[in-house]
């Protein structure tokens, strides 16, 4: 919103909108039409996006779009149970859920990134034993490290 009388929904974010995002340091201008200049790009990129005809240059919009996306992808969480996967792939909320007991609402093994998973494909055999496919299809928050605590 410019005038926070009228409001528009934000596009969705591009892999491009987030990796531009990333170079960019500093507090946001407050104008969604500011232009920031992607200075730190390497060459070959820079070659590539001048060849696509595209500007070195993002707008306050987009940045904000990617950060927003960032955020969701680094603190969207789910407890376990609360979606399912079907033998065929899909994903949808389990009807059935009622919320995890007090003994497990404790535990961070109990809670997964509600993001595509990294770690789940670097498991063993072994370690996949004991999963369960229709629930546990996630990266549990169990092996999380904290950074940016300021310790």
């Amino acid at each position: 919103s410019l005038n926070c009388v009228e409001w528009s929904l934000l596009p969705p974010a591009t892999e491009e909108m987030v990796a531009r995002a990333e170079q960019l340091k500093g507090r946001f201008q407050g104008d969604p039409s500011f232009e920031y200049e992607c200075t730190e790009i390497n060459a070959e990129d820079a070659e590539r996006l001048f060849e696509d005809g595209k500007e070195l240059m993002i707008k306050e919009e987009s940045r904000l779009v990617a950060t927003i996306e960032q955020i969701d992808r680094a603190v969207g969480i789910i407890p376990r149970g609360a979606f399912v996967k079907s033998p065929l792939g899909s994903v949808h909320e389990n009807r059935n859920f009622e919320g995890l007991s007090l003994t497990e609402a404790k535990k961070l093994s109990s809670y997964f990134h509600f993001t595509e998973p990294v770690n789940l494909k670097n498991k063993t055999l072994l370690e996949k034993a004991d999963l369960d496919p229709s629930t546990d299809f996630l990266d549990s928050l169990e092996h999380d490290i904290p950074s940016g605590n300021g310790s």
